[in-house]
């Protein structure tokens, strides 16, 4: 039993000191250097000991976090955690006492030091709302933490659409373009991206055309989403594809509960169906507006809009009506009713109220009187 005891004692000294022996004088000596925390000490000899052992992908780990993560060297950290990639991403290494295989050291920390830096740029962002007068050069530290961020981890769409609304705040849009594009590029299918793309792009003054895809994507991916259904059909109404911009309203009611925003999407219905002279049609949505929300006046007027569109063409028989003064005067009157409703809930417009009242009283004398 003492000579077995002795023998396990023997090979697991024996098995240390190759171990041990596996590691270069150099990298040994860089070792004890982080573990006395001499960082200059530790910034000679790790390089040293890379040259010495090109084959070894834990050296350009620690050297990546102990000296270039350390001096916030983003670009010469991430080198360095590329290189160890390449050399051997299954291998099994140690950082600071953790042995994980490389792929998953590189992984942590670049999740590790990249929200570090994105999570500064946010607090510093949040700075804006109690400190306006300094937006800008909030916006410019801020913006140093997000390129930071961007270069620890290139692939994270999230970090170019941050970007691309700082650049947008300060005022350049080619920098908030060319960065929204990138997020779009790096996460082509995150709903998050492309629809901050659609809206960004918009907002710079780029065509209906060109900001489509974005948005068609954007529905692709959350067909359910009432924000991106309705920019959707914003956009193929403002490029003229109006029956399409009608269906993904109508596709876009259907799949909302909330009855604020329900009311929202019938109202822009409503409106796109009263510039397309449907005056049937805008009644309806401007009514299931109005329904869902009663202190929405502006479906309210939309209705009186509707009605005294209706009464228009009842009036002048154009449009495929046949002029009849009766239903031009009813639907007069049902457009007075709503004006009222108006004037009751947006008080203090109620003299801009009163005004087209007696436009539509007008009309309506015109049609009784015939």
């Amino acid at each position: 039993m003492l000579t077995q005891k002795f023998t396990y004692l023997f090979h697991l000294i024996f098995f240390s000191m190759l171990f041990v022996s596996c590691s270069s004088q150099e990298y040994t000596t860089a070792k004890l250097a982080v573990q006395q925390s001499d960082w200059s000490k530790a910034a000679e000899w790790l390089p040293k000991a890379m040259a010495l052992e090109p084959n070894n992908p834990e050296i350009p780990i620690v050297l990546g976090v102990e000296i270039h993560a350390r001096n916030k060297n983003w670009h010469e950290m991430r080198t360095m955690f590329d290189r160890a990639m390449e050399i051997d991403p299954s291998k099994n290494v140690e950082v600071r006492g953790i042995f994980l295989p490389v792929s998953d050291q590189v992984n942590n920390y670049i999740q590790y030091y990249w929200a570090e830096q994105f999570n500064a740029g946010v607090e510093i962002f949040k700075k804006i709302q109690d400190d306006p007068d300094n937006k800008k050069n909030h916006l410019r530290t801020a913006i140093e933490n997000f390129k930071n961020a961007s270069v620890i981890n290139p692939s994270d769409g999230q970090t170019y659409t941050t970007l691309s609304k700082c650049y947008f705040d300060l005022g350049d849009k080619d920098a908030s373009v060319d960065l929204i594009k990138t997020a779009v590029e790096k996460n082509p299918e995150d709903f998050n991206a492309n629809f901050s793309a659609g809206q960004i792009m918009l907002r710079c003054g780029i065509q209906g055309v060109d900001v489509l895809p974005y948005f068609e994507k954007a529905v692709q991916l959350e067909p359910s989403n009432s924000n991106a259904l309705r920019e959707l059909a914003s956009v193929y109404y403002d490029i003229g594809q109006k029956k399409r911009s009608i269906d993904v309203f109508n596709n876009a009611i259907n799949n909302e509960q909330d009855k604020t925003v329900k009311a929202d999407l019938y109202f822009n219905l409503g409106v796109i169906h009263n510039q397309m002279q449907n005056f049937e049609d805008a009644e309806i949505a401007f009514d299931e507006a109005f329904y869902l929300n009663e202190m929405d006046y502006e479906a309210a007027l939309g209705m009186a809009s509707s009605y005294e569109g209706l009464g228009d063409k009842y009036l002048n028989g154009q449009d495929g009506f046949e002029k009849d003064m009766d239903k031009a005067a009813r639907w007069y009157r049902k457009a007075e009713r709503k004006i009222k409703d108006v004037k009751s809930i947006d008080i203090d417009n109620s003299a801009e109220y009163q005004r087209q009242l007696e436009l539509i009283r007008y009309k309506r004398d015109i049609a009784e009187s015939s």
